[in-house]
């Protein structure tokens, strides 16, 4: 029998209490890297304006999609999830970007 087949020691109320433990804290750490990606959209969001480049590129967004649809297939994961999950964070990060570009868009007077 390998380890995936051997029973739990766990009795099964005690097993969905460790389930719901590692996914909160997994949900931490996501929360922790999407905290991380965030303050890179204020960094572009300072940097763009400056070489006159719009907060949607499109390119970048079907780049992002690809790369990360690809990481989530090798990793096991689910590319619908991984590219839902990622189309709602890119199309947050435009608005995001949007608003924090605001007044210094380029040939936006403010």
């Amino acid at each position: 029998m390998s380890a995936k087949e051997q029973p739990s020691a766990l009795s099964p109320q005690d097993e969905m209490a460790d389930v719901r433990r590692v996914i909160d804290a997994l949900d931490d750490e996501i929360v922790a890297l999407f905290a991380k990606r965030q303050r890179q959209i204020e960094r572009a969001a300072r940097v763009k304006p400056m070489i006159e480049m719009p907060a949607r590129v499109p390119e970048r967004v079907d780049e992002v999609l690809a790369r990360v649809v690809d990481a989530a297939r090798r990793a096991g994961m689910s590319a619908e999830l991984a590219e839902s999950l990622w189309t709602t964070a890119i199309e947050w990060s435009i608005r995001y970007e949007e608003r924090l570009m605001g007044e210094k868009e380029p040939g936006k007077k403010g």
